[in-house]
């Protein structure tokens, strides 16, 4: 079995050398694919025969640099291909315990899509639920916290998730266009939507922060992301409308809850006018299906 890891990476910082260092350990050969940073020195990934760098031009978005990264593991004869952020960090035996649980899974003749970790926050030291989608587009939330075995979950999150070859020249390749929100949404919808089904995983386990920051409100929180980050949210949640695996009430859900979380950035961030502009740029390139010049 061969197992290969794509990272994007764009301006990382050092740490990501220890997650290259992790997964050369675990048996995991990792294909780094660089979004035209500008401020990295890349000279160590570049002589190190371990692993394979690819550096783009430019920031061409997370779907595609996933993109690159997997047609690149395929013609290196890959098998399983597990997928990083940057600033990602695993523990010892994470490729073995997440791969126990997908051979688990293929001995009860389950049709698995992706499988992933249970995410622990790194800032506050719980386990953040999992979500399933029904057919309506109704979200039901899932508390993982102690679950023996992997757990279906129509949605995961992309970092720490395990997708066979096989699965991906099936259903197919990330959404260019979407360049970075809901890239992994889409993806494990229309799998799901295919017949297969996401997991997670009860074994392997990753610490993780959503967002820059987190604005705590007296019902819920919400995640702070950069303006030019919140463009796509936006914007993508009208490009799901138009997808026919997604659940219509599930992308009308997204619409509304993109305007509300950017009515409160707006509101308690200092950046207000970045957030305004943001947003109505979202909101017109997303009803138009247009693609932004920053892609």
């Amino acid at each position: 079995m061969k197992f290969y890891a794509v990272i994007v990476t764009y301006n990382p910082n050092n740490n990501v050398h220890k997650l290259i260092l992790s997964l050369i350990n675990q048996k995991v050969f990792p294909i780094i694919v660089d979004n035209g940073s500008n401020n990295f020195d890349f000279t160590s990934l570049e002589k190190n025969s371990h692993c394979c760098l690819l550096k783009l031009n430019s920031n061409l978005g997370i779907a595609s640099a996933q993109n690159q990264g997997i047609k690149k593991a395929i013609e290196f004869g890959s098998n399983q291909i597990i997928f990083f952020d940057q600033d990602s960090f695993i523990p010892e035996n994470y490729i073995e315990n997440l791969y126990k649980d997908y051979k688990l899974l293929l001995e009860k003749n389950s049709n698995v899509g992706a499988i992933g970790p249970r995410f622990i926050d790194d800032r506050y030291d719980f386990y953040y639920k999992t979500i399933s989608v029904t057919k309506n587009g109704l979200r039901i939330k899932h508390d993982v916290s102690k679950i023996k075995e992997p757990l279906h979950s129509t949605l995961l999150i992309s970092s720490g998730s395990m997708i066979s070859v096989d699965t991906l020249n099936k259903v197919g390749l990330m959404r260019d266009n979407y360049f970075i929100d809901y890239v992994d949404t889409e993806w494990c919808l229309r799998a799901e939507a295919l017949g297969y089904q996401n997991y997670i995983s009860a074994k392997a386990v990753m610490r993780h922060t959503i967002g820059d920051n987190v604005i705590n409100l007296k019902f819920f929180n919400v995640p702070v992301h950069s303006a030019f980050r919140r463009y796509y949210r936006v914007r993508n949640a009208f490009y799901m409308m138009r997808e026919p695996h997604v659940p219509i009430m599930l992308a009308v859900r997204e619409v509304f809850f993109s305007f509300i979380h950017q009515i409160i950035l707006i509101s308690f961030e200092k950046d207000k006018s970045g957030y305004l502009k943001s947003y109505f740029s979202g909101l017109k390139d997303g009803i138009k299906q247009k693609e932004s010049n920053n892609d």
